[in-house]
């Protein structure tokens, strides 16, 4: 669906280079687009304070001075009854200022209502509170005429149960269940994000027909795990933009030359 790597001589936040004028061969025609919330659809991203918020409770537990700094629901899980309690208070109160402080990111009421005209899918993939993905959805209603997501799945939204949680983390298998209530492939849709170990690993693992990372200029990548662009097949983004207004003339490019819709004006 999406087949875009960057050269261009200017360096991007990715590590990589971002080129100005992005080109895509399409493989599936695009059914939808799979966001992340925190850090994409939203401009405060609170995943660095939270991993060293709960690194912090796991330093002072008995039992997670010696867990491996790995995936926060796996390490958290393994943590005293009183280290869980703290990680979780810690989760609910850092994620509550962020739904306080809450910023559209620039550029994404112009790209939902664009893909909502042309007939584009929405879904929301986050691992914050279904609740406060709703707090974001209202807060693009009221700045947009169109439909903004026809479909939030936070972490606390209910599994389907004909798609058991996965071991691996991330899981893949919620993008699944997207796909079942959309009647569509995996390869139909993209996934989009600003997480290299979360979103992107999370889109190639379930075979999306793309992975978009979003790295604003300026934007520090997060490195707690120690992983990189590109140091494994599934950690590698099909594109990398630094706006989603570059998101949006991307597409609307794919759309003039009639290579991913059929429909639609942009």
């Amino acid at each position: 669906m999406v087949s875009n790597r960057s050269n261009s001589s200017s360096s991007s936040p990715c590590g990589q280079t971002v080129s100005n004028q992005l080109s895509a061969t399409a493989a599936a025609p695009l059914k939808g687009i799979i966001f992340d919330m925190d850090g994409t659809l939203i401009q405060l991203n609170v995943v660095n304070e939270l991993i060293q918020r709960i690194y912090q409770v796991a330093d002072e537990d008995p039992l997670g001075k010696c867990l491996e700094r790995d995936d926060l629901d796996v390490m958290i899980a393994k943590l005293s009854p009183e280290g869980q309690r703290k990680a979780k208070k810690t989760i609910v109160e850092i994620l509550q200022r962020h739904v306080d402080n809450m910023t559209i990111q620039e550029g994404g009421p112009e790209l939902v209502a664009f893909l909502a005209r042309n007939g584009v899918k929405r879904a929301v993939l986050t691992r914050n509170y279904e609740r406060n993905a709703i707090v974001m959805q209202q807060m693009y209603a009221q700045v947009m005429t169109e439909a903004t997501f026809d479909l939030i799945i936070g972490k606390d939204t209910p599994y389907d149960t004909s798609f058991p949680p996965e071991q691996e983390i991330p899981k893949a298998d919620r993008i699944r269940q997207i796909c079942n209530i959309w009647g569509c492939d995996t390869n139909e849709v993209i996934m989009m994000g600003d997480s290299i170990t979360d979103d992107i690993v999370e889109g190639n693992r379930a075979g999306c027909g793309g992975t978009v990372l979003l790295q604003p200029i300026g934007y520090q990548l997060n490195n707690f795990y120690g992983t990189r662009i590109g140091d494994s097949r599934e950690r590698t983004p099909t594109m990398c933009v630094e706006s989603l207004t570059d998101v949006r003339h991307f597409f609307a490019a794919q759309m003039n030359n009639d290579v991913c819709y059929q429909q639609g004006e942009m």
